[in-house]
């Protein structure tokens, strides 16, 4: 059975959002959270992080969400949210933790309506920090 559909004015806060993603994980077998036939970019469930909704989309897999919940284990029930840059350079999507780490698999977008200056500057700092170099590995 899909997780709950929940639309843009029905938001839910991170507590709750945790919570029902612990119950659809652990009662459910289904692969995604959403309905199998709905687009993959359809907004599932809408949550509110301070000052930005972020929507969680229906192709979110099961592996995901396990994934998070380990996470979210790890860190006592409470994983920090930024924005970074989505896979089309927007900055949309939502990290976790202090060093910013995506989950593939786990669709949670910020609502550009609510990403602030803040949010669009960090984005933008983290895509502009040079990658490792080869004389940054370590010597054996």
């Amino acid at each position: 059975m899909p997780m709950q559909r929940l639309g843009r004015g029905d938001w839910i806060s991170k507590r709750e959002f945790h919570s029902r993603l612990s119950r659809w994980y652990r009662e459910s077998n289904e692969p995604v959270i959403g309905d199998a036939g709905a687009h993959p970019l359809t907004a599932w469930v809408w949550v509110r992080d301070g000052h930005r909704l972020a929507k969680l989309c229906a192709d979110t897999t099961r592996g995901a969400v396990a994934e998070y919940i380990l996470m979210l284990r790890g860190q006592h029930g409470e994983v920090e949210w930024s924005v970074v840059a989505s896979a089309r350079g927007q900055p949309t999507k939502v990290a976790f933790g202090p060093d910013r780490r995506t989950i593939e698999g786990f669709h949670l977008y910020a609502d550009p309506a609510t990403v602030a200056r803040r949010d669009i500057r960090a984005s933008r700092e983290d895509r502009q920090r040079p990658g490792p170099t080869p004389d940054d590995e370590p010597a054996h």
